[in-house]
């Protein structure tokens, strides 16, 4: 679990080749953005570098849009490879990760890939990223990561309306499909930007418990380790304080007490609910919007460990 928090996340790009409905990053939220070239990446890391007690637990996230598009990715990795970082994830949605560029990437030493894999419905899957005939090559495209044993995957879906009902049919497909695959980031959509403006896809509290129960049960059973993200779910939802240990937000926050570090985030509070639950300063709360949505239906006290 560790290794899944404190990562160093690394912007590469603002171009993708899929258009889904639930993105919360856009060119209106980062209008300054200007995409680094390798000389700036590596100056970027250096920094990060000098910050840190040591390179040892150091690890890269090259993240943002799809960093596939990027031509030089491959280069990216050896070169930060070269400053003995350890640990380098690439997240993507697998669409452009052809047999070519998975062996560049591996043989320039990177170790992770947190893959958006939303569904095992072809037409939800396709319907959710805007982009028609892609299911197939998304499913080979990660299949052919079998064929690297040191390699670890992280799959990501988002859920919302559109998709959570088939969540233990989906755990079913992973478990047969990709048996190699142990690591699931169970994500809900964050209510900003295009996803704010299609905010009917977006599930409330109530409803996840309801609809919801027993799932992380059902998916630690068969055998996978199933995290809730720093971004998502109070831990009274969907009984995740069952398994506060898969909650990235309540590790970290532990490791700011232990080193007395403040944490803040304007987009989340606590409501009136929150006040007496034993995990109201373990959890970042409830988003601004959907208190406005939903009122803070569905939170729900937690009174023991």
């Amino acid at each position: 679990m560790k290794n899944n928090i404190r990562s160093h996340l690394i912007r590469l790009n603002m171009l993708c080749n899929e258009k889904c409905s639930f993105c919360n990053v856009t060119n209106e939220t980062e209008p300054n953005y200007k995409e680094k070239n390798i000389t700036e990446i590596l100056f970027e890391i250096q920094k990060i570098i000098k910050k840190e007690w040591s390179v040892e637990n150091i690890k890269i996230t090259l993240s943002w849009w799809e960093p596939t598009l990027r031509k030089d990715i491959d280069k990216i990795v050896l070169w930060i490879k070269k400053l003995w970082v350890k640990y380098i994830e690439l997240q993507t949605n697998a669409s452009l990760l052809n047999k070519n560029l998975e062996e560049k990437l591996i043989k320039s030493w990177l170790n992770k890939f947190f893959i958006s894999f939303h569904s095992h419905k072809k037409d939800i899957f396709e319907e959710y990223v805007w982009l028609k005939w892609i299911f197939e090559i998304v499913i080979s495209n990660i299949k052919n990561l079998w064929n690297y044993k040191d390699i670890e995957i992280i799959f990501n879906p988002v859920i919302s309306r559109k998709n959570y009902k088939d969540l233990k049919e989906y755990f079913d497909f992973v478990k047969k499909e990709f048996s190699f695959v142990k690591y699931i980031s169970l994500s809900f959509i964050q209510p900003h930007w295009d996803a704010k403006k299609n905010i009917e896809m977006m599930l409330d509290y109530e409803t996840i418990n309801s609809e919801l129960s027993g799932i992380l049960g059902y998916a630690h059973n068969l055998g996978f380790v199933v995290n809730n993200p720093y971004c998502w779910l109070p831990i009274c939802v969907m009984w995740w304080s069952k398994y506060n240990k898969n909650c990235i937000e309540v590790i970290e926050w532990k490791d700011f007490l232990e080193y007395w570090v403040e944490r803040a985030d304007n987009n989340k509070k606590y409501i009136d609910k929150c006040d007496g639950c034993i995990y109201k300063f373990l959890c970042w709360w409830v988003w601004n919007e959907y208190i406005d949505l939903y009122w803070g239906i569905g939170i729900n006290k937690i009174n023991s460990y």
